[in-house]
């Protein structure tokens, strides 16, 4: 601890003052796998690093590699100084490289860092293992500042043959394989910055624990990519672990050119080759005209497609206008909602949803409404409010609340819907008056008894209800983000297992009492969503665990009946539709099958760790087994509304 604590200060004095003598060209974080700051992995990073700076800036060729610590916190590193840079310059750029990495590839197990003078790498895979820049990323650096005007491709084509002599000379003739030289042209070069160039100067390095041939052909790899990234560009940096090259059109490095080649004339043109340009010229004239009255053509077409495209969007206006004023019951008035709602009271806030307040409000008819007020703040109202309306358009279902009309005035967007007396579910589920502390009152009146061991009873009954023809007093809500089926979520069409799934994260959420956007911490310590959290513990045999702590599950019966929620919660919520049952086989299990019957269920839809994406393997997953699903999809018509 001592040591480390030693290291940590000696880097602390090195990043105090970053040098401006050596500049960082590049950096690679490779985010495949993370760790936490505190973590014995850190630790190991910070004593390789110290390691490999001693060991490279002591060593005659400036290199050394090093591991330390074992699985899963051991990491293998290497560093690397240009060869014309002397140990306390090797250790004062290398000194450099821990506050990048730690800075700019802040948590990142495998990281790159690329100086002028140094490089250095650490990586919790063993890199060292197979050396060469084959399966290693690549990463240039040209010069922005200046290019070359006059015929760049000759410019970058002799640097080209400088970096094959300089690699031939380092792979065979330097055991640091470094080698550094000089291009010259008697005609020269101009730059943007009005000069006239004559030189150009390079350098290439292995590491030297290359063999010669290793070193060619990691070094040629680079050379064949020069034309192709730095033509035009006066000078340019080639990124890599293994191998490394740069050119300038000025003098970068401090040794002495053991290569210098001369650049042959230019050919000079042939006598007659006037004679052949007036001929060129002849039938260059006559191609112009060909091409002249080829582009006029095509100007006129586009004139007429042009013409008759306004023509065709002054129709489509005009039938937009009619059917607007077809769908003017649709049409609500501002000043009309703003009575109803007491001009947006906030005792008559229901609630705030991803787009906006909705506030409980009475017509002069005295109809209840629900109405829909979008953020003003917004920068995609209008494409969220049409989305909304998409949405009720296509979903036409007994248990979806019905919107009644819009609003469009100035800045204000609002959405009329008929009120839904009971509200949205998690308010039963999560409100105070349900709370799951032991301060709450239970509320006996509505026979839901939550902390006693009839839990699962009300479990049972209430999702028999929801899976139960809709009543008249029953509550009608809609499904929001955490609810929606990956089939939907990903390719935005409804199959038969929708509600089933919204089913499943329900049932979850009641057994363990959160909310299904809850972040919750793994057996690994990572930070994971409630599906992910309820399948780790079924996985690793305890599931009880996941449980809502004020749920008495010590009764064997009540112990069954929670297992059988889990159980079935889990099989609402796989991946692929097939898999999931219906609403029918939900009844039947709810009704008294055990679970020892039901099917083994398969891993969440969705279900990662925080900060985690979707695999493109797992998308394709999705996609496939979504697409061999029965979807429905309604094609009417939508009509789109614009403010006035």
């Amino acid at each position: 601890m001592a040591s480390v604590l030693l290291l940590l200060l000696l880097f602390s004095v090195h990043w105090s003052g970053r040098s401006h003598a050596f500049s960082l060209m590049n950096y690679l974080c490779n985010n495949g796998s993370s760790y936490a700051l505190n973590s014995t992995y850190r630790s190991n990073v910070v004593a390789l690093l110290g390691s490999l700076s001693a060991n490279a800036s002591s060593s005659a060729v400036g290199f050394a590699t090093a591991t330390l610590g074992h699985a899963p916190d051991q990491t293998w590193g290497l560093a690397l100084c240009r060869g014309d840079v002397n140990g306390s310059g090797c250790a004062s750029c290398l000194a450099l490289a821990p506050d990048t990495a730690f800075e700019d590839c802040r948590g990142v197990r495998d990281v790159s860092i690329y100086y002028d003078r140094c490089l250095l790498r650490y990586s919790d895979t063993d890199f060292l293992a197979s050396p060469g820049n084959a399966a290693e990323p690549v990463q240039y650096s040209p010069n922005l500042k200046v290019n070359v005007t006059a015929d760049p491709g000759r410019f970058v084509g002799l640097a080209a043959d400088l970096v094959a002599a300089l690699s031939a000379w380092a792979a065979r003739n330097s055991t640091a394989r470094y080698a550094a030289g000089v291009v010259t042209s008697a005609k020269g070069f101009t730059t943007t910055d009005s000069n006239l160039v004559h030189n150009i100067y390079g350098l290439v390095q292995c590491t030297p624990n290359l063999a010669p041939e290793a070193c060619l052909a990691c070094l040629g790899r680079l050379k064949d990519e020069m034309p192709a990234v730095f033509n035009g560009s006066a000078g340019g940096q080639f990124n890599a672990v293994w191998c490394n090259l740069r050119f300038q059109d000025f003098l970068f490095y401090d040794s002495s050119p053991v290569v210098k080649l001369v650049a042959p004339p230019l050919t000079p043109a042939p006598p007659g080759a006037a004679v052949h340009d007036d001929a060129k010229r002849t039938r260059g004239t006559g191609y112009a005209a060909t091409v002249v009255a080829i582009v006029l053509g095509v100007l006129v077409v586009l004139l007429l497609s042009t013409f008759m495209i306004y023509l065709w969007r002054k129709a489509q206006v005009k039938r937009y206008a009619e059917e607007a004023d077809d769908s003017g019951s649709l049409l609500f008035d501002l000043a009309t909602l703003r009575r109803a709602t007491a001009n947006f009271a906030e005792e008559n806030k229901l609630g705030h949803g991803g787009f906006g307040a909705v506030y409980k409000g009475f017509l002069p008819d005295g109809r209840q409404i629900a109405v829909k007020r979008l953020d003003k703040a917004s920068g995609q109202g209008l494409k969220e409010l049409r989305n909304e309306l998409l949405l009720v358009a296509k979903l036409r279902h007994n248990n979806l609340a019905k919107l009644l009309g819009v609003c469009l005035k100035g800045q204000e967007k609002l959405l009329v819907y008929e009120y839904m007396l009971n509200r949205s579910l998690d308010t039963f589920l999560f409100g105070t008056e349900h709370c799951h502390c032991p301060s709450c009152a239970r509320p006996q009146a509505c026979q839901l008894r939550i902390f006693d061991s009839s839990r699962c009873e009300y479990i049972t009954n209430l999702l028999r209800r929801a899976v139960a023809p809709r009543s008249e007093n029953s509550a009608v809500f809609m499904l929001g983000r955490g609810y929606m089926s990956p089939e939907y979520a990903v390719l935005g069409q409804l199959s038969v297992k929708l509600d089933v799934y919204s089913l499943g994260v329900l049932i979850l959420e009641i057994v363990t009492g959160r909310k299904n956007t809850d972040m919750l911490e793994s057996a690994a310590g990572e930070s994971i969503i409630l599906l992910s959290y309820v399948w780790d513990h079924w996985v690793r045999g305890t599931a009880l665990e996941a449980v809502d702590p004020f749920l008495d599950c010590q009764a064997p019966e009540t112990e069954s009946e929670v297992m059988k929620c889990i159980h079935l919660g889990l099989l609402c919520v796989q991946e692929n539709p097939a898999d999931r049952p219906t609403m029918l086989d939900v009844l039947v299990m709810l009704h008294g099958q055990s679970s020892g019957g039901f099917a083994a269920p398969s891993k969440p839809a969705f279900a990662f760790a925080f900060g985690e994406t979707m695999s493109s393997d797992e998308r394709r997953n999705v996609c496939s087994a979504a697409a061999a699903a029965a979807f429905s999809l309604n094609g009417m018509s939508v009509s789109e509304f614009q403010p006035r």
